[in-house]
């Protein structure tokens, strides 16, 4: 689910308030749409139950644009800024249900944002030939911009069936042989998509009227209207005991653009089943439509139906990260918008998901590179203002690493499924909704099988918190233990420091390995490890389970003999490397820069560049150029070697996508 900088306008802009007295119980929208020039009449049949004793008044959202022309059910009606404000006929009592009718007309507006976007019905048309295209793009909070309705994420209606009536238009498409360059021109009709299933077309005079119903709880800014002479092509999936059909609605001219994502989708499914449990929609099935509309990102979850600006391979990310959004966004939404961070992180979370369901946990390691994020902020809103769409996707998907760190596999993905599924969700009410206080609960019951876990430490830190813990990693060896010297950089902001259950890798010179995990809660720390033979080498934090800056990890074999004032650092997209540091005492020292086994193009470890400085002293500053393209990755390993110690600096070297 996507909360991008529309967020700040929806919120802070508009005094959109739902009314509170009620709750949705069900939306039946029959719309008829111009396909020339925007224009809507419609007619939505709205249910709801009472919450407050002798509620009166309704209040819902539907821009001024439009004209009500009635509401069947209410005693009066007026239309004041962007509210509707209804005086039913009488009092009613708590548990009450009611039936209104509006009946409205008129342009439909649309909202335009800094970067030239648009929220609304939107018109448009696609091809030389311009044939119309018209899409709601009014995640997140727009619905109210092409039908009335109560604007809100926590009430859902139970159900909504949408009626769509458009002329019945056939246009003449040109299509190319791409083997032969031969034209033709094929009659294609006009259709319209929305969510759910396709349950009728009715014939009325010269026009048709698509009857889609979805009969899963939904809020209305994931209802979708989708207009234009699309292809239609179909797939399936078969789950474990079910199965359900997977459309696409594609713009023809890009079909064959978009057969490589059509023939991923089924393969997607199953890593996000595998992933978060059976696929929330199943017995209505899973759409894609394409619309050709700049949307400033490559996609918008309406429900049961991811709407994309395009189909093309190189936006399979995305499409991964809107389908994660049906389970965690749609399914499961925020609580209160604060809460937001969950279903955005998980959404991203699952962009790593895909490449390890696929490839395996090597690149998703490199998914989660591109997701570092070593900047300020919390995920956990003070104020909408402070909302940072970078900050959501990347730091949350870290975070979501992170827990899965601490959790286990076994606990972290249960915890998830269980979510979807309902469970350990207390209150009716809340079946479909999550806050980030019983995120965190749910999380503690399902860590605490053999022992209890407090997480509020994660959260406070992860989540309420900013920034990351720096580190600097020493040790020593003596008479068989291993001596462990943790220091933690203290900070201004909170956390002052962090606390982390971190993972230690002891190799030994006859080729054992032993992992073992410290709690490290202070701003400096010593351990003792008994060690059971010679030690090889040691390894902090050896998975990256931790977003941190490991300045370096010192291995001191005579401290008589160290260097001080040891600084590595990078720029020009960390593709050139600095080293400084002070030599008190004359000796030797040697700086290599080696390229890591990453167990795809590396397979083995490589010295790249290895400088050697004899007999010197005083401070010193060298700097190294990686042989490494802006479009490529890469790990290294610099190892700066004293006569008495031995300083390690790990670098993981991002790809930078080309500008031009």
């Amino acid at each position: 689910m996507i909360f991008y900088l529309l967020i700040v306008f929806f919120f802070c802009s508009q005094s959109i308030q739902a009314s509170d007295n009620i709750d949705v119980g069900f939306y039946h929208i029959d719309v008829e749409i111009s396909l020339d020039n925007p224009y809507i009449k419609g007619k939505v049949i709205f249910d709801f139950t009472v919450l407050k004793e002798g509620s009166k008044k309704v209040q819902l959202e539907l821009h001024k644009a439009y004209k009500v022309a009635k509401v069947e059910g209410a005693e009066s009606f007026e239309q004041s800024g962007n509210k509707l404000n209804i005086e039913l006929e009488n009092g009613l009592n708590i548990g009450d249900k009611q039936r209104l009718i509006i009946y409205y007309e008129g342009i439909p507006p649309t909202i335009t944002t800094t970067d030239g976007l648009q929220t609304g019905l939107v018109y448009s048309h696609h091809s030389a030939e311009k044939h119309p295209v018209i899409a709601s793009v009014c995640h997140p909070k727009g619905a109210y911009l092409w039908f009335p309705c109560k604007e809100s994420l926590q009430d859902k209606s139970d159900s909504v069936y949408i009626d769509i009536r458009i002329d019945d238009r056939k246009v003449e498409q040109l299509f190319v042989d791409p083997k032969t360059k031969e034209q033709s021109r094929k009659s294609m009709s006009v259709i319209a998509v929305s969510n759910g299933m396709l349950e009728g077309i009715k014939k009325i005079d010269a026009q048709k009227q698509y009857l889609w119903r979805h009969r899963y709880p939904i809020a209305p800014q994931h209802v979708l209207i989708a207009i234009s002479n699309f292809v239609k092509a179909e797939s399936s999936f078969k789950g474990k005991g079910y199965s359900f059909p997977l459309n696409f609605y594609v713009l023809p001219q890009n079909l064959k653009k978009s057969k490589s994502m059509i023939r991923r989708i089924p393969e997607i499914m199953a890593c996000l089943t595998n992933t978060f449990g059976p696929y929330p929609y199943r017995k209505e099935g899973f759409n894609v439509t394409q619309v050709g509309i700049p949307m400033g990102l490559a996609g918008m979850p309406t429900q049961s139906n991811v709407l994309l600006e395009d189909m093309k391979a190189t936006n399979m990310y995305k499409v991964v990260h809107e389908m994660a959004s049906m389970w965690f966004g749609n399914f499961i939404s925020p609580k209160n918008w604060q809460d937001a961070w969950i279903t955005e992180a998980l959404a991203a979370y699952a962009e790593g998901m895909w490449q390890e369901y696929k490839r395996g946990l090597t690149v998703y390691q490199i998914i989660l590179d591109e997701k570092e994020y070593f900047d300020g902020g919390k995920l956990f809103l003070d104020k909408a203002e402070d909302y940072s769409k970078e900050r959501l996707n990347k730091k949350g998907m870290y975070a979501i690493h992170m827990l899965r760190g601490i959790m286990s596999d076994v606990y972290f993905f249960e915890t998830l499924r269980a979510i979807v599924a309902g469970k350990r969700l207390k209150n009716p009410e809340d079946k479909y909704l999550l806050s980030t206080k019983r995120f965190q609960q749910i999380c503690e019951y399902y860590a605490s099988e053999n022992i209890d876990q407090d997480y509020s430490y994660f959260f406070e830190q992860w989540i309420k918190g900013e920034f990351f813990p720096v580190y600097q990693v020493s040790y020593t060896v003596n008479a068989n233990q291993l001596q462990l010297n943790v220091k933690q950089k203290v900070r201004t902001s909170l956390p002052n420091f962090f606390t982390m259950p971190i993972q230690v890798q002891i190799k030994m010179q006859d080729g054992r390995l032993r992992k073992q995990t410290l709690v490290c809660n202070k701003a400096e720390q010593n351990f003792e490890i008994e060690l059971e033979g010679a030690l090889s080498s040691l390894e902090f934090d050896p998975s990256n389970w931790i977003l941190k800056d490991l300045e370096y990890l010192k291995e001191i074999s005579n401290d008589k003999f160290d260097v001080d004032a040891v600084v590595f650092s990078s720029s020009k997209n960390r593709r050139k490397l600095d080293v400084r540091f002070n030599v008190p005492k004359k000796q030797d020292i040697s700086i290599e820069i080696i390229r890591i086994a990453d167990g795809m193009t590396v397979k083995e470890d490589k010295t790249i560049e290895l400088k050697t400085l004899k007999k010197i002293s005083g401070e010193q500053a060298h700097s190294f150029e990686l042989p490494l393209a802006l479009d490529t990755r890469g790990s290294y390993r610099i190892i700066l070697q004293a006569k008495g110690a031995r300083y390690i600096k790990h670098i993981r070297v991002k790809r930078i996508k080309a500008i031009f």
